[in-house]
Protein backbone atom coordinates (compact mmCIF):
# COMPACT_ATOMS: atom_id res chain seq x y z
CA UNK A 1 0.00 0.00 0.00
CA UNK A 2 1.78 3.44 -1.01
CA UNK A 3 1.87 6.29 0.88
CA UNK A 4 -0.24 9.38 0.28
CA UNK A 5 1.30 12.98 -1.02
CA UNK A 6 3.81 14.64 1.20
CA UNK A 7 2.13 17.53 3.78
CA UNK A 8 3.13 20.72 2.36
CA UNK A 9 5.83 22.77 3.94
CA UNK A 10 4.94 25.38 7.01
CA UNK A 11 5.99 28.81 4.61
CA UNK A 12 2.37 29.85 3.59
CA UNK A 13 1.78 33.24 3.63
CA UNK A 14 -1.74 33.97 4.31
CA UNK A 15 -3.50 36.87 2.46
CA UNK A 16 -4.52 39.67 3.80
CA UNK A 17 -7.88 40.58 4.79
CA UNK A 18 -9.77 43.26 2.74
CA UNK A 19 -9.93 46.05 5.62
CA UNK A 20 -7.04 45.51 6.11
CA UNK A 21 -5.51 47.10 3.01
CA UNK A 22 -6.57 50.36 3.51
CA UNK A 23 -4.40 52.93 4.85
CA UNK A 24 -4.31 54.20 8.62
CA UNK A 25 -3.99 58.00 8.95
CA UNK A 26 -2.59 59.24 12.32
CA UNK A 27 -2.47 62.52 13.71
CA UNK A 28 0.64 63.84 13.14
CA UNK A 29 0.23 63.09 9.49
CA UNK A 30 -2.93 64.74 9.58
CA UNK A 31 -1.58 68.19 10.46
CA UNK A 32 1.13 68.22 7.84
CA UNK A 33 -1.64 68.04 5.56
CA UNK A 34 -3.85 70.92 7.29
CA UNK A 35 -1.21 72.78 8.81
CA UNK A 36 -0.65 75.50 5.48
CA UNK A 37 -4.22 76.00 4.92
CA UNK A 38 -4.74 76.75 8.99
CA UNK A 39 -1.63 79.34 8.88
CA UNK A 40 -3.09 81.11 6.21
CA UNK A 41 -6.99 81.34 7.63
CA UNK A 42 -5.44 82.51 10.89
CA UNK A 43 -3.31 85.14 9.04
CA UNK A 44 -6.47 86.28 7.31
CA UNK A 45 -8.38 86.59 10.49
CA UNK A 46 -5.81 88.70 12.06
CA UNK A 47 -5.71 90.99 8.94
CA UNK A 48 -9.34 91.65 8.95
CA UNK A 49 -8.94 92.23 12.75
CA UNK A 50 -6.43 95.08 12.64
CA UNK A 51 -8.19 96.77 9.65
CA UNK A 52 -11.10 96.89 11.65
CA UNK A 53 -9.23 98.32 14.39
CA UNK A 54 -7.20 100.95 12.43
CA UNK A 55 -10.42 102.12 10.82
CA UNK A 56 -12.75 102.05 14.46
CA UNK A 57 -11.74 105.83 14.75
CA UNK A 58 -12.34 106.90 11.40
CA UNK A 59 -15.92 105.33 11.49
CA UNK A 60 -16.67 106.77 14.41
CA UNK A 61 -15.46 110.32 13.77
CA UNK A 62 -17.91 109.76 10.52
CA UNK A 63 -20.48 109.17 12.67
CA UNK A 64 -19.80 112.44 14.58
CA UNK A 65 -19.68 114.41 11.17
CA UNK A 66 -22.94 112.76 10.23
CA UNK A 67 -24.67 114.24 13.44
CA UNK A 68 -23.56 117.95 12.59
CA UNK A 69 -26.36 119.73 11.35
CA UNK A 70 -27.19 121.56 8.71
CA UNK A 71 -27.64 124.97 10.95
CA UNK A 72 -24.06 124.20 12.43
CA UNK A 73 -22.90 123.55 9.00
CA UNK A 74 -24.74 126.88 7.51
CA UNK A 75 -23.02 129.10 10.53
CA UNK A 76 -19.39 127.62 9.87
CA UNK A 77 -20.44 128.84 5.83
CA UNK A 78 -21.85 132.21 6.70
CA UNK A 79 -18.82 132.70 10.06
CA UNK A 80 -16.26 131.87 7.14
CA UNK A 81 -17.82 134.48 4.92
CA UNK A 82 -17.98 137.62 7.55
CA UNK A 83 -14.21 137.10 7.93
CA UNK A 84 -13.35 137.39 4.36
CA UNK A 85 -15.58 140.35 4.18
CA UNK A 86 -13.46 142.08 6.93
CA UNK A 87 -10.27 140.73 5.66
CA UNK A 88 -11.50 142.44 2.35
CA UNK A 89 -12.57 145.76 4.40
CA UNK A 90 -9.32 146.11 5.55
CA UNK A 91 -7.29 145.25 2.62
CA UNK A 92 -8.78 147.57 0.74
CA UNK A 93 -8.59 150.76 3.54
CA UNK A 94 -5.55 149.91 4.53
CA UNK A 95 -1.50 150.82 3.51
CA UNK A 96 -0.22 147.77 5.06
CA UNK A 97 -1.33 144.41 5.84
CA UNK A 98 -0.65 143.13 9.58
CA UNK A 99 0.35 139.37 10.60
CA UNK A 100 -3.81 139.91 12.27
CA UNK A 101 -5.30 141.27 9.52
CA UNK A 102 -3.59 137.90 7.53
CA UNK A 103 -4.93 135.95 10.27
CA UNK A 104 -8.41 136.60 9.38
CA UNK A 105 -8.02 134.73 6.27
CA UNK A 106 -6.59 131.94 7.63
CA UNK A 107 -9.66 131.33 9.86
CA UNK A 108 -11.78 132.18 7.14
CA UNK A 109 -10.54 129.48 5.01
CA UNK A 110 -10.46 127.24 8.11
CA UNK A 111 -14.19 127.67 8.79
CA UNK A 112 -14.52 126.86 4.58
CA UNK A 113 -12.66 123.52 4.78
CA UNK A 114 -14.65 122.83 7.99
CA UNK A 115 -18.00 123.63 6.36
CA UNK A 116 -17.06 121.78 3.27
CA UNK A 117 -16.48 118.76 5.72
CA UNK A 118 -19.82 118.86 7.80
CA UNK A 119 -21.52 118.94 4.27
CA UNK A 120 -19.80 115.53 3.63
CA UNK A 121 -18.44 117.08 0.04
CA UNK A 122 -14.81 115.81 1.16
CA UNK A 123 -13.43 115.43 -2.85
CA UNK A 124 -15.67 117.64 -4.41
CA UNK A 125 -14.30 120.63 -6.00
CA UNK A 126 -15.26 124.05 -4.02
CA UNK A 127 -14.45 127.54 -5.96
CA UNK A 128 -14.45 129.11 -2.79
CA UNK A 129 -12.28 126.90 -0.74
CA UNK A 130 -9.50 127.01 -3.35
CA UNK A 131 -10.25 131.18 -3.92
CA UNK A 132 -9.20 131.68 -0.26
CA UNK A 133 -5.91 129.30 -0.36
CA UNK A 134 -4.95 131.10 -3.29
CA UNK A 135 -5.38 134.43 -2.20
CA UNK A 136 -3.55 133.36 1.42
CA UNK A 137 -0.89 131.69 -0.65
CA UNK A 138 0.02 134.28 -2.78
CA UNK A 139 -0.28 137.32 0.29
CA UNK A 140 2.43 134.76 2.02
CA UNK A 141 4.29 134.39 -0.45
CA UNK A 142 4.91 137.58 -1.78
CA UNK A 143 5.78 138.96 1.57
CA UNK A 144 8.50 136.30 1.68
CA UNK A 145 9.17 137.28 -1.59
CA UNK A 146 9.83 141.07 -0.84
CA UNK A 147 11.93 139.98 2.28
CA UNK A 148 14.27 137.57 -0.04
CA UNK A 149 14.97 140.39 -2.49
CA UNK A 150 15.51 142.72 0.04
CA UNK A 151 18.47 140.15 1.92
CA UNK A 152 19.94 139.49 -1.89
CA UNK A 153 20.13 143.42 -2.65
CA UNK A 154 21.91 143.51 0.77
CA UNK A 155 24.00 140.60 0.31
CA UNK A 156 25.10 141.51 -3.27
CA UNK A 157 25.81 145.23 -1.22
CA UNK A 158 28.15 143.86 1.30
CA UNK A 159 29.97 141.30 -1.03
CA UNK A 160 31.68 144.16 -2.32
CA UNK A 161 34.01 145.26 1.19
CA UNK A 162 32.72 141.71 3.18
CA UNK A 163 31.61 138.54 1.64
CA UNK A 164 31.13 136.57 5.08
CA UNK A 165 28.80 139.06 6.36
CA UNK A 166 26.62 138.92 3.13
CA UNK A 167 26.27 134.43 3.48
CA UNK A 168 23.91 135.20 5.83
CA UNK A 169 21.94 137.20 3.90
CA UNK A 170 22.07 134.99 1.01
CA UNK A 171 21.13 132.05 3.33
CA UNK A 172 17.94 133.69 4.74
CA UNK A 173 16.71 134.09 1.29
CA UNK A 174 17.19 130.77 0.43
CA UNK A 175 15.23 129.71 3.31
CA UNK A 176 12.41 132.08 2.15
CA UNK A 177 12.34 130.67 -1.31
CA UNK A 178 12.61 127.21 0.11
CA UNK A 179 9.36 128.11 2.02
CA UNK A 180 7.19 129.53 -0.74
CA UNK A 181 8.05 126.62 -2.71
CA UNK A 182 7.40 123.59 -0.05
CA UNK A 183 4.73 126.08 1.86
CA UNK A 184 2.81 128.07 -0.18
CA UNK A 185 2.50 126.13 -3.24
CA UNK A 186 -0.66 127.55 -4.72
CA UNK A 187 0.66 131.31 -4.89
CA UNK A 188 2.67 130.20 -8.10
CA UNK A 189 5.60 132.42 -6.71
CA UNK A 190 7.91 129.35 -7.08
CA UNK A 191 11.38 129.98 -8.57
CA UNK A 192 13.51 127.46 -8.93
CA UNK A 193 15.33 129.35 -10.79
CA UNK A 194 15.98 131.55 -8.46
CA UNK A 195 16.25 129.54 -5.95
CA UNK A 196 19.80 128.15 -8.20
CA UNK A 197 20.92 131.24 -8.84
CA UNK A 198 20.73 132.23 -5.02
CA UNK A 199 22.47 129.32 -4.12
CA UNK A 200 25.16 129.50 -6.61
CA UNK A 201 25.68 133.28 -5.00
CA UNK A 202 26.00 131.71 -1.60
CA UNK A 203 28.41 128.82 -2.50
CA UNK A 204 30.48 131.02 -4.67
CA UNK A 205 30.64 132.99 -1.60
CA UNK A 206 31.11 130.14 0.97
CA UNK A 207 33.99 129.18 -1.61
CA UNK A 208 36.30 132.20 -1.56
CA UNK A 209 37.96 131.43 1.72
CA UNK A 210 38.96 127.71 0.37
CA UNK A 211 39.78 129.15 -2.90
CA UNK A 212 42.33 131.86 -1.29
CA UNK A 213 43.67 129.61 1.22
CA UNK A 214 45.00 127.19 -1.81
CA UNK A 215 47.03 130.60 -3.50
CA UNK A 216 47.58 131.70 0.13
CA UNK A 217 49.74 128.59 0.51
CA UNK A 218 50.80 128.47 -3.10
CA UNK A 219 52.53 131.76 -2.74
CA UNK A 220 54.09 131.00 0.86
CA UNK A 221 55.25 127.74 -0.78
CA UNK A 222 57.19 129.58 -3.38
CA UNK A 223 59.08 131.66 -0.56
CA UNK A 224 60.44 129.27 1.03
CA UNK A 225 61.35 127.37 -1.82
CA UNK A 226 63.64 131.04 -2.90
CA UNK A 227 64.97 130.70 0.34
CA UNK A 228 66.28 126.97 -0.14
CA UNK A 229 63.68 125.66 2.53
CA UNK A 230 62.48 122.73 0.17
CA UNK A 231 61.17 120.63 2.65
CA UNK A 232 58.77 123.58 4.31
CA UNK A 233 58.29 124.13 0.62
CA UNK A 234 56.81 120.83 -0.65
CA UNK A 235 54.85 120.75 2.79
CA UNK A 236 53.20 124.07 1.66
CA UNK A 237 52.44 123.12 -1.83
CA UNK A 238 50.91 119.84 -0.28
CA UNK A 239 48.36 121.63 1.70
CA UNK A 240 47.54 124.12 -1.53
CA UNK A 241 46.97 120.35 -3.05
CA UNK A 242 44.21 119.68 -0.56
CA UNK A 243 43.05 122.89 -1.04
CA UNK A 244 42.72 122.45 -4.45
CA UNK A 245 41.16 119.20 -4.16
CA UNK A 246 38.41 120.29 -1.72
CA UNK A 247 37.39 123.08 -3.93
CA UNK A 248 37.12 121.07 -7.18
CA UNK A 249 34.94 118.78 -5.20
CA UNK A 250 32.64 121.20 -3.64
CA UNK A 251 32.96 124.56 -5.90
CA UNK A 252 33.90 124.39 -8.90
CA UNK A 253 30.39 124.63 -10.64
CA UNK A 254 30.26 128.27 -9.05
CA UNK A 255 33.50 129.25 -9.52
CA UNK A 256 36.37 129.10 -11.94
CA UNK A 257 39.80 127.87 -11.19
CA UNK A 258 43.45 127.77 -13.12
CA UNK A 259 43.16 124.57 -15.66
CA UNK A 260 45.82 122.17 -14.82
CA UNK A 261 46.40 123.61 -11.25
CA UNK A 262 46.31 120.61 -8.92
CA UNK A 263 48.88 119.10 -11.37
CA UNK A 264 51.09 122.31 -11.65
CA UNK A 265 50.97 122.39 -7.65
CA UNK A 266 52.05 118.58 -8.09
CA UNK A 267 54.96 119.38 -10.03
CA UNK A 268 55.98 122.38 -7.24
CA UNK A 269 55.91 120.26 -4.76
CA UNK A 270 58.12 117.50 -6.58
CA UNK A 271 59.99 120.14 -7.38
CA UNK A 272 60.68 121.30 -4.02
CA UNK A 273 61.34 117.71 -3.17
CA UNK A 274 64.01 117.63 -5.53
CA UNK A 275 65.50 120.73 -4.31
CA UNK A 276 68.53 119.11 -2.48
CA UNK A 277 69.53 116.97 -5.42
CA UNK A 278 69.58 119.90 -7.29
CA UNK A 279 72.16 121.94 -5.68
CA UNK A 280 74.03 118.54 -4.97
CA UNK A 281 74.57 119.12 -9.04
CA UNK A 282 74.84 122.40 -9.26
CA UNK A 283 77.62 121.94 -6.88
CA UNK A 284 79.43 119.08 -8.55
CA UNK A 285 79.01 121.67 -12.12
CA UNK A 286 80.52 124.06 -10.44
CA UNK A 287 83.28 122.64 -8.84
CA UNK A 288 84.00 120.79 -12.75
CA UNK A 289 83.89 124.64 -13.72
CA UNK A 290 86.49 125.57 -10.99
CA UNK A 291 88.79 122.82 -12.32
CA UNK A 292 88.25 123.39 -16.17
CA UNK A 293 89.45 126.96 -15.40
CA UNK A 294 92.70 125.73 -13.53
CA UNK A 295 93.58 123.19 -16.60
CA UNK A 296 92.76 120.23 -14.19
CA UNK A 297 90.84 118.12 -16.84
CA UNK A 298 91.16 114.95 -15.11
CA UNK A 299 89.32 116.52 -11.76
CA UNK A 300 86.96 117.87 -14.11
CA UNK A 301 85.80 115.14 -15.42
CA UNK A 302 85.66 113.19 -12.23
CA UNK A 303 83.11 116.23 -10.99
CA UNK A 304 81.42 116.29 -14.10
CA UNK A 305 80.73 112.30 -14.03
CA UNK A 306 79.19 113.51 -10.44
CA UNK A 307 76.63 115.53 -11.64
CA UNK A 308 75.84 113.36 -14.24
CA UNK A 309 75.37 110.79 -11.85
CA UNK A 310 73.17 112.94 -9.23
CA UNK A 311 71.30 113.92 -12.39
CA UNK A 312 70.28 110.62 -13.60
CA UNK A 313 69.27 109.61 -9.45
CA UNK A 314 66.88 113.46 -10.23
CA UNK A 315 65.19 111.92 -12.85
CA UNK A 316 64.72 108.56 -11.40
CA UNK A 317 63.16 109.97 -8.12
CA UNK A 318 61.22 113.21 -8.85
CA UNK A 319 60.66 112.85 -12.73
CA UNK A 320 57.52 115.39 -12.54
CA UNK A 321 60.28 117.79 -11.08
CA UNK A 322 60.91 121.25 -13.15
CA UNK A 323 64.50 120.12 -12.68
CA UNK A 324 63.60 117.28 -14.65
CA UNK A 325 64.99 117.99 -17.74
CA UNK A 326 66.57 116.39 -20.56
CA UNK A 327 68.39 118.98 -22.18
CA UNK A 328 69.90 120.54 -19.07
CA UNK A 329 70.69 115.90 -18.43
CA UNK A 330 72.47 116.31 -22.33
CA UNK A 331 74.30 119.89 -21.48
CA UNK A 332 75.84 118.43 -18.49
CA UNK A 333 76.71 114.74 -20.48
CA UNK A 334 78.47 117.40 -22.99
CA UNK A 335 80.44 118.81 -20.80
CA UNK A 336 81.46 115.59 -19.29
CA UNK A 337 82.72 114.05 -22.68
CA UNK A 338 84.35 117.43 -23.84
CA UNK A 339 86.49 117.51 -20.11
CA UNK A 340 87.44 113.58 -21.01
CA UNK A 341 88.29 114.72 -25.00
CA UNK A 342 89.73 117.76 -24.38
CA UNK A 343 92.86 117.17 -25.64
CA UNK A 344 91.25 115.79 -28.82
CA UNK A 345 89.12 118.57 -29.08
CA UNK A 346 91.32 121.00 -28.63
CA UNK A 347 93.44 119.54 -31.03
CA UNK A 348 90.85 119.51 -33.47
CA UNK A 349 89.71 123.00 -33.27
CA UNK A 350 93.21 124.12 -33.61
CA UNK A 351 93.55 122.52 -37.10
CA UNK A 352 90.48 123.62 -38.02
CA UNK A 353 91.61 126.94 -37.99
CA UNK A 354 94.62 125.58 -39.98
CA UNK A 355 92.15 124.58 -42.36
CA UNK A 356 90.39 128.55 -42.47
CA UNK A 357 93.44 129.67 -42.58
CA UNK A 358 94.92 127.71 -45.94
CA UNK A 359 91.28 128.65 -47.73
CA UNK A 360 92.05 132.38 -46.40
CA UNK A 361 95.18 132.24 -48.36
CA UNK A 362 93.60 130.06 -51.08
CA UNK A 363 95.65 127.23 -51.16
CA UNK A 364 92.74 124.68 -52.08
CA UNK A 365 95.29 121.37 -52.43
CA UNK A 366 96.31 121.79 -48.72
CA UNK A 367 92.72 122.91 -47.28
CA UNK A 368 91.00 119.92 -48.77
CA UNK A 369 94.05 117.72 -47.63
CA UNK A 370 93.34 119.10 -44.26
CA UNK A 371 89.41 118.65 -44.53
CA UNK A 372 89.67 114.78 -45.31
CA UNK A 373 91.89 114.38 -42.42
CA UNK A 374 89.74 116.64 -40.21
CA UNK A 375 86.62 114.77 -40.92
CA UNK A 376 87.34 111.71 -40.07
CA UNK A 377 88.61 112.33 -36.65
CA UNK A 378 86.10 114.75 -36.15
CA UNK A 379 83.39 111.92 -36.69
CA UNK A 380 85.02 109.44 -34.71
CA UNK A 381 85.17 111.73 -31.62
CA UNK A 382 81.13 112.61 -32.85
CA UNK A 383 80.61 108.56 -32.72
CA UNK A 384 81.94 108.51 -29.14
CA UNK A 385 79.02 110.00 -28.15
CA UNK A 386 81.37 113.36 -26.45
CA UNK A 387 78.02 116.01 -27.59
CA UNK A 388 80.56 117.52 -29.76
CA UNK A 389 81.11 117.47 -33.43
CA UNK A 390 77.88 116.10 -34.20
CA UNK A 391 75.92 115.84 -37.62
CA UNK A 392 73.83 118.71 -36.30
CA UNK A 393 76.52 121.03 -34.79
CA UNK A 394 77.86 123.56 -36.98
CA UNK A 395 81.33 122.59 -36.91
CA UNK A 396 80.25 119.40 -38.10
CA UNK A 397 78.15 120.99 -40.96
CA UNK A 398 81.16 122.69 -41.77
CA UNK A 399 83.79 119.95 -42.37
CA UNK A 400 81.05 117.74 -43.88
CA UNK A 401 80.32 120.51 -46.88
CA UNK A 402 83.83 120.97 -47.38
CA UNK A 403 84.88 117.59 -47.95
CA UNK A 404 81.66 116.50 -49.97
CA UNK A 405 82.05 119.62 -52.19
CA UNK A 406 86.20 119.55 -53.35
CA UNK A 407 85.32 120.55 -56.89
CA UNK A 408 83.18 124.02 -55.62
CA UNK A 409 85.96 124.93 -53.31
CA UNK A 410 88.50 124.41 -55.99
CA UNK A 411 86.69 126.81 -58.72
CA UNK A 412 85.29 129.21 -56.05
CA UNK A 413 88.72 129.70 -54.41
CA UNK A 414 90.34 130.13 -58.20
CA UNK A 415 88.25 133.12 -59.19
CA UNK A 416 86.59 134.97 -55.68
CA UNK A 417 89.37 137.65 -55.68
CA UNK A 418 88.60 138.66 -58.76
CA UNK A 419 84.95 139.20 -58.66
CA UNK A 420 85.58 141.75 -54.65
CA UNK A 421 85.77 144.97 -55.13
CA UNK A 422 86.68 147.06 -51.70
CA UNK A 423 84.15 148.68 -50.19
CA UNK A 424 84.93 152.36 -49.75
CA UNK A 425 86.09 153.94 -46.17
CA UNK A 426 85.54 150.44 -45.25
CA UNK A 427 88.12 146.79 -44.33
CA UNK A 428 85.40 144.29 -46.27
CA UNK A 429 85.17 143.64 -49.44
CA UNK A 430 81.65 143.63 -51.90
CA UNK A 431 81.24 140.96 -54.61
CA UNK A 432 81.31 143.21 -57.18
CA UNK A 433 78.06 142.24 -59.31
CA UNK A 434 74.73 140.00 -58.55
CA UNK A 435 75.20 137.16 -57.46
CA UNK A 436 74.63 134.68 -60.47
CA UNK A 437 72.63 131.90 -60.59
CA UNK A 438 76.08 129.41 -61.45
CA UNK A 439 77.62 130.42 -58.33
CA UNK A 440 74.11 130.21 -56.47
CA UNK A 441 73.49 126.80 -58.11
CA UNK A 442 77.27 125.32 -56.95
CA UNK A 443 77.27 126.33 -53.39
CA UNK A 444 73.70 125.67 -52.85
CA UNK A 445 73.01 122.68 -54.77
CA UNK A 446 70.00 123.85 -56.52
CA UNK A 447 68.47 127.14 -58.29
CA UNK A 448 65.51 128.74 -57.23
CA UNK A 449 65.29 131.26 -60.26
CA UNK A 450 62.00 131.89 -61.59
CA UNK A 451 63.75 132.33 -64.61
CA UNK A 452 66.81 130.01 -65.78
CA UNK A 453 70.05 131.36 -67.26
CA UNK A 454 73.44 130.77 -64.96
CA UNK A 455 74.81 134.21 -66.09
CA UNK A 456 71.98 135.83 -65.06
CA UNK A 457 71.21 137.28 -61.06
CA UNK A 458 69.62 134.66 -59.07
CA UNK A 459 66.18 135.74 -57.87
CA UNK A 460 62.90 134.31 -56.03
CA UNK A 461 65.10 133.52 -53.20
CA UNK A 462 63.83 134.75 -49.64
CA UNK A 463 65.79 136.69 -46.92
CA UNK A 464 66.84 133.66 -45.05
CA UNK A 465 67.88 131.36 -48.71
CA UNK A 466 70.52 134.41 -48.94
CA UNK A 467 71.95 133.68 -45.31
CA UNK A 468 71.94 130.25 -46.18
CA UNK A 469 74.22 131.13 -48.89
CA UNK A 470 76.41 133.15 -47.55
CA UNK A 471 77.07 131.16 -44.84
CA UNK A 472 78.17 128.08 -46.52
CA UNK A 473 80.37 130.59 -49.23
CA UNK A 474 82.23 131.40 -45.86
CA UNK A 475 82.75 128.02 -45.28
CA UNK A 476 84.72 127.49 -48.81
CA UNK A 477 86.39 131.43 -48.07
CA UNK A 478 87.24 130.28 -44.79
CA UNK A 479 85.99 134.03 -43.50
CA UNK A 480 82.85 135.49 -42.69
CA UNK A 481 80.56 136.61 -45.10
CA UNK A 482 77.37 137.89 -45.11
CA UNK A 483 74.87 140.48 -46.66
CA UNK A 484 75.60 143.70 -47.08
CA UNK A 485 74.41 146.32 -44.07
CA UNK A 486 72.01 149.47 -46.00
CA UNK A 487 75.06 151.82 -45.22
CA UNK A 488 77.88 149.84 -46.77
CA UNK A 489 74.85 149.28 -50.05
CA UNK A 490 75.11 153.29 -50.13
CA UNK A 491 78.62 153.97 -49.84
CA UNK A 492 79.17 150.99 -52.61
CA UNK A 493 76.57 152.94 -55.03
CA UNK A 494 78.23 156.26 -54.16
CA UNK A 495 76.26 159.64 -54.95
CA UNK A 496 73.07 159.47 -56.94
CA UNK A 497 72.01 163.23 -57.06
CA UNK A 498 75.28 163.81 -59.78
CA UNK A 499 73.65 163.09 -63.65
CA UNK A 500 73.28 159.30 -64.44
CA UNK A 501 74.30 157.28 -66.87
CA UNK A 502 72.03 154.86 -68.07
CA UNK A 503 74.86 152.65 -69.55
CA UNK A 504 75.16 151.88 -65.76
CA UNK A 505 71.99 150.36 -64.67
CA UNK A 506 69.29 148.54 -66.46
CA UNK A 507 65.61 150.60 -65.08
CA UNK A 508 62.48 150.86 -66.51
CA UNK A 509 64.12 153.33 -68.63
CA UNK A 510 66.37 150.76 -71.09
CA UNK A 511 64.22 147.92 -70.66
CA UNK A 512 60.91 145.91 -70.98
CA UNK A 513 60.51 145.77 -67.73
CA UNK A 514 60.26 141.77 -68.15
CA UNK A 515 63.62 140.13 -68.70
CA UNK A 516 66.43 140.60 -65.97
CA UNK A 517 69.81 141.02 -68.11
CA UNK A 518 73.42 138.82 -66.97
CA UNK A 519 75.40 140.14 -64.23
CA UNK A 520 78.23 142.54 -64.92
CA UNK A 521 76.80 143.82 -68.32
CA UNK A 522 75.60 147.46 -67.03
CA UNK A 523 78.79 149.51 -66.86
CA UNK A 524 80.66 149.75 -63.39
CA UNK A 525 80.61 152.46 -61.29
CA UNK A 526 83.49 154.37 -60.32
CA UNK A 527 83.95 151.94 -57.66
CA UNK A 528 84.45 149.50 -59.94
CA UNK A 529 80.99 147.55 -58.86
CA UNK A 530 78.33 146.60 -61.12
CA UNK A 531 74.08 146.67 -60.75
CA UNK A 532 73.94 148.37 -57.39
CA UNK A 533 71.02 150.33 -59.28
CA UNK A 534 68.43 148.07 -61.15
CA UNK A 535 68.60 144.68 -62.62
CA UNK A 536 66.84 142.85 -59.84
CA UNK A 537 66.36 144.26 -56.03
CA UNK A 538 68.75 143.08 -53.51
CA UNK A 539 68.18 141.79 -49.95
CA UNK A 540 70.09 144.06 -46.83
CA UNK A 541 71.30 143.20 -43.85
CA UNK A 542 67.92 143.01 -41.40
CA UNK A 543 67.94 142.98 -37.30
CA UNK A 544 68.25 139.87 -35.79
CA UNK A 545 64.81 138.80 -34.43
CA UNK A 546 63.19 141.07 -36.95
CA UNK A 547 60.44 139.92 -39.56
CA UNK A 548 61.29 142.74 -41.72
CA UNK A 549 64.35 143.21 -43.98
CA UNK A 550 65.20 146.24 -46.02
CA UNK A 551 65.22 145.60 -50.17
CA UNK A 552 67.66 148.29 -51.84
CA UNK A 553 68.75 149.56 -55.13
CA UNK A 554 65.12 149.30 -57.34
CA UNK A 555 65.19 146.39 -60.87
CA UNK A 556 64.18 147.02 -64.06
CA UNK A 557 60.58 148.13 -63.00
CA UNK A 558 62.12 150.89 -61.17
CA UNK A 559 62.58 154.26 -62.64
CA UNK A 560 66.26 155.76 -62.44
CA UNK A 561 66.26 158.59 -59.44
CA UNK A 562 68.96 160.63 -57.82
CA UNK A 563 68.16 158.70 -54.41
CA UNK A 564 68.62 154.81 -53.27
CA UNK A 565 65.20 153.12 -54.18
CA UNK A 566 64.92 151.62 -50.49
CA UNK A 567 61.60 149.38 -48.90
CA UNK A 568 61.10 147.12 -46.42
CA UNK A 569 59.64 143.98 -47.21
CA UNK A 570 58.79 140.55 -45.40
CA UNK A 571 62.06 138.42 -45.17
CA UNK A 572 59.75 135.47 -46.73
CA UNK A 573 59.16 137.66 -49.53
CA UNK A 574 60.58 135.78 -53.40
CA UNK A 575 60.24 137.19 -56.88
CA UNK A 576 61.42 137.02 -59.74
CA UNK A 577 62.92 140.69 -59.40
CA UNK A 578 64.75 140.19 -56.10
CA UNK A 579 68.21 138.78 -55.24
CA UNK A 580 71.50 139.48 -53.00
CA UNK A 581 75.02 140.13 -53.15
CA UNK A 582 77.49 139.57 -50.32
CA UNK A 583 80.45 141.10 -48.31
CA UNK A 584 83.54 139.18 -47.19
CA UNK A 585 85.38 140.78 -43.96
Amino acid sequence: MTQGPPNPKNDFVAAPAPRDRRSKVSLGQLWLKIRVPFLIGVLLALGVASLLLYTSDRRSTRQAELVVSPEAAEALRLRSLQLEVDFEKIRQERFELKEADIALLEEALRLQEEYISARQSVGTDNVRQQSLRRRLHLIRGERLRHDSDEAEAKALTLAKTDETAAIPLLRQAIAWEQEIANKWEFSGLADSGRRARLDTRLRRLESAPLWQKGRDDEAEGEKLFAAGKFAEAAAKFNQAIACETDFLARYRDVRNTEFGRSDKLAERRETAFSGEVWNAILAHCAKAEAFEKKGEWPSATQAWQAAVEAFAKLLTDYPQSSFADRTKEAAIATRLNYARFHDEIGALRARSEQLRSALRARRADDALRLVDELITEARRIGSANTGTFRPEDDERKELEYLAINGAVVRSALGNIDQNLRPLPASSVRIYRTEIPQGLYASVMGANPSSSRREANPVESVTYAEAEAFATRFGWILGAKVRLPTPAEFSAAAGDLSKPSNLGQAWTAENTDGATVHPVGTAAANAFGIHDLIGNVEEWAMSVPGDNRAPVLGGSILTPLGKVLATKTVFKREKNRTLGFRIVIE
